[in-house]
Parts: C-alpha cells; structure tokens; sequence
C-alpha cells in the first residue's frame, strides 16, 4: 500500500448526523496505487459502478462504493470489466452492503447509506445489479452478445450502447 507518508485530515459529517476524519489525499493514494498496478482500470471500474449508481438512483455513498471496488481489486491480476462488474455486485450482495473498515486507517467504519430505509432500497437494487450483471457476463460467456447487451442496458437503465450488426 501506499507509503507511510503524513497526510492531511479533516472531520467531516458522516452518515449519522456526527463527525468521521477523512483524508481525500490519502484515499486518492490508496486508490491509485491499486489503479497503477492493473493498468489504470482499476479507475474505470469504479466508473462504472459508479454511472449505475447515478442512472439507477441508488442511495449508496460514492466513498464506500471506491473503498469496496478498490478493496476488491487489491487483490486481481488483471481486470476485465464485464467480468469484474459482474464480481463487484456479486461481492456488494455477499457482504450485505456492511461497513468496511477504512483501509488507510483514518475514517474508521465506511457505512454505505446514511439510512436503514436507504440500507434497503439499495440492497434491493444491488440484488438487481447483480442478477443482471450476471445474466449479461453469462450471455457473453457464451457468445450471446446481443443478450448480453440487452442485459447491460437493463443494469443502466438504457444509457449503455445497443448492439447492432
């Protein structure tokens, strides 16, 4: 990980109406490191978690989708998206959307929603994103393209490219 170098911290609200430390500069380190070592996709991955969190309006902090998907990562060879995608969400339902501990060791336990009624609506959604994801790695698996699109499109809410011969 990254170096044992000082960096700076603020207390900022968290999601429970009190006060966590953060430190952008050192997340960003963590985060890239991990990035330089799979070829900068490690970035783009998070993207692409993120864009489905934004078109299918789910409740989940930014921050703790980074922390997951870079915590996943850590440990990769190499990263293939529709395949990781598909692992991301795999791994999101699998752990319930619990806390993770920050790995930089300065914001404590990163919660995913500031809400347990925003707990379920994403739980919900994540199950979803996960089936589809799914679905799509699978149709790809087996040469389905076109599905496997369709299936894309499905977990982004349309703002993922059709397919066309």
């Amino acid at each position: 990980m990254p170096g044992r170098r000082k960096y700076l911290t603020y207390n900022i609200p968290d999601c429970a109406g009190e006060w966590m430390r953060a430190s952008p500069d050192a997340h960003n380190d963590y985060v890239r490191t991990i990035d330089n070592k799979l070829n900068g996709r490690v970035k783009a991955l998070i993207r692409f978690i993120k864009a489905w969190k934004f078109y299918r309006n789910v409740p989940l902090s930014s921050f703790y989708l980074e922390l997951r998907v870079a915590k996943y990562a850590e440990t990769e060879q190499t990263i293939v998206f529709d395949e990781d995608v598909y692992r991301v969400f795999r791994m999101l339902y699998n752990n319930d959307l619990a806390a993770i501990q920050d790995p930089m060791g300065i914001s404590g336990n990163v919660q995913a929603c500031k809400t347990w009624l925003m707990l379920d609506d994403a739980r919900s959604k994540v199950l979803t994103a996960f089936n589809r994801s799914e679905k799509a790695w699978t149709a790809a698996q087996h040469g389905k393209t076109r599905d496997a699109f369709d299936q894309w499109r499905l977990l982004y809410d349309d703002a993922f490219p059709s397919y066309y011969r």
